[in-house]
């Protein structure tokens, strides 16, 4: 009984295990007449994930001015563009007195956190590392994705302008496609009457004409002209179409930290937004530093204001003849005869900032404050921008205003300011042409009805619209090329060459390529 028991026993097993082995063979000869490498590839790619890690497009590199700090030190500002959904770590070495580095982690903040969450709409944004350094690093260091110094990038930040002290400065909006000189010299003769004694424009393109207007204003001393480049292409991303509005707050935060070592007070606009008192007719040279200063001394703790801006009626200047900058002159501002009043719903607002309390800037509100200070919203009917839009022909709730005290100021002070452009002065400057700026207005404004339905297809910046009118517009670019270093398994991008080059059709500025970089994997 026993004996015939383990033999069934021993036959079960012996089944089982043939069973096995056939079915192996099976699937062996089925694996190697249907299967091959392709086909396994494509099952394990159900497992597999992207992990490309940081890339860190370097905007800007800046020294914290002491007079910024409440400890002792050496530190310097990273300004740079990332993918704001993930973390970008930062470590900085600097070279100690015994020759040996100092190595610490650098506070990456992400330019609007706390005002804005990040999102895979406008997914990439500007954010500001700051190194704490060794006190002998003068001139430059080095930065790395890993606390690893074999990883890390030689870094040599701007050197602040020998400039004197400036009661307040005005930082423009990055110039793209822009062809309308009459504003521009508007906007800048305002600015100045009104008390700016310095005004920064990033420019990435413009017209010939508005160009060369803005060198002879920099030749007086009166503009800086800032490059602001196109990001260039990476291998699965283009950063162009996933900034808000072409960049806007980055460009705004790379001008505070270069103008923070010799400006007080900080305007941050548009163009064709301009700071006036409540009543126009009133107005005299200085009255927007007299209002700032005022202002600032009520509210002690305000390291930025947020001020309305409120719509005017606006007539452009009379284009139907020859324009020169010798003929040109500010009548037009006197057929404003209404502005939008203060007893409508909150308008966007501009910033205004004292320059070492803040350290970011956005859209429409302040970023990073410093020490304490905090940003001060100001009633509209204490002060508020205007906006002399070429598209507002008519305004919502009018209340009348009187241009012509201000139109006088700018005339007497644009006879004596016309006579140094000797060069161009008596030149027929081109006409603005704006044609082909209207897929570009019917983009941004489908963008924006979008938004109603919470599903949005792009983000809002102008690089994700398109002109199916094609024109050869007489218009510059900055155009530049790029070098990428890999630290780590993250990346490093800088500009390179960065030049003024005739612009591409439409006015648009080249993308940049890559040109240079230490390894086989481009960013």
């Amino acid at each position: 009984m026993c004996s015939n028991q383990r033999a069934s026993t021993i036959g079960d097993w012996t089944f089982r295990i043939s069973l096995i082995i056939f079915a192996f063979i099976c699937g062996f000869a089925w694996y190697t007449r249907t299967i091959n490498m392709w086909a396994m590839k494509n099952i394990g790619d159900t497992f597999l994930r992207k992990d490309i890690n940081t890339r860190q497009i370097i905007l800007g590199s800046f020294w914290r001015d002491e007079r910024e700090q409440n400890v002792d030190g050496r530190f310097a500002v990273i300004h740079f563009l990332g993918d704001g959904r993930i973390e970008h770590p930062l470590y900085c070495f600097s070279i100690q007195a015994n020759n040996r580095y100092l190595i610490t982690k650098a506070t990456v903040q992400r330019i609007h956190r706390g005002k804005r969450a990040s999102s895979d709409i406008c997914s990439w944004a500007g954010h500001i590392a700051e190194c704490d350094l060794d006190v002998h690093a003068l001139k430059e260091f080095k930065i790395s994705t890993t606390p690893n110094v074999e990883d890390a990038m030689l870094i040599t930040p701007e050197l602040p302008l020998r400039e004197p002290r400036h009661d307040m400065v005005v930082c423009m909006a990055p110039m793209y496609i822009y062809t309308d000189w009459e504003i521009l010299v508007t906007g800048i003769e305002l600015w100045l009457a009104m008390g700016a004694t310095k005004i920064v424009v990033p420019v990435q393109s413009a017209s010939n004409a508005t160009y060369r207007i803005l060198q002879e204003y920099e030749r007086k001393g009166l503009v800086i002209i800032r490059t602001w480049p196109k990001w260039p292409i990476m291998s699965d991303t283009n950063p162009n179409g996933l900034v808000l509005s072409r960049g806007i707050e980055e460009s705004h935060v790379n001008c505070l930290f270069f103008v923070k070592p010799w400006s007080d007070i900080v305007v941050f606009s548009d163009i064709d937004d301009f700071l006036l008192p409540l009543d126009p007719s009133t107005i005299s040279p200085g009255d927007n530093l007299q209002i700032l200063k005022n202002i600032f001394a009520e509210h002690p703790q305000a390291g930025s204001l947020l001020f309305e801006h409120r719509d005017v009626q606006f007539v452009p200047p009379n284009r139907q003849g020859d324009q020169s900058l010798t003929n040109f002159n500010f009548e037009f501002l006197r057929s404003s005869k209404n502005k939008m009043n203060c007893n409508v719903w909150r308008m966007k607002t501009r910033v205004v900032v004292n320059a070492s309390r803040v350290d970011s800037v956005n859209m429409h509100e302040t970023g990073i404050h410093r020490f304490g200070y905090v940003q001060t919203r100001v009633p509209c009917r204490q002060a508020h921008f205007y906006h002399l839009r070429h598209s507002h022909n008519t305004v919502p709730s009018p209340t009348p205003i009187n241009m012509s005290p201000l139109a006088d100021m700018l005339n007497k002070q644009w006879q004596t300011r016309v006579e140094g452009f000797t060069g161009m002065k008596d030149e027929v400057l081109n006409k603005t042409n704006t044609e082909y700026l209207e897929d570009f207005d019917r983009c941004m404004g489908a963008i924006n009805d979008e938004h109603w339905t919470m599903k949005v297809s792009r983000c809002l910046t102008p690089h994700v619209c398109f002109s199916r009118l094609r024109r050869e517009v007489d218009c510059v670019a900055v155009a530049s090329e790029y070098e990428f270093y890999r630290s780590g398994k993250g990346y490093f991008m800088n500009p390179i060459n960065v030049r003024i080059q005739k612009a591409e059709v439409n006015c648009e500025s080249p993308v940049p390529p890559f040109t240079s970089g230490n390894h086989y994997f481009a960013p």
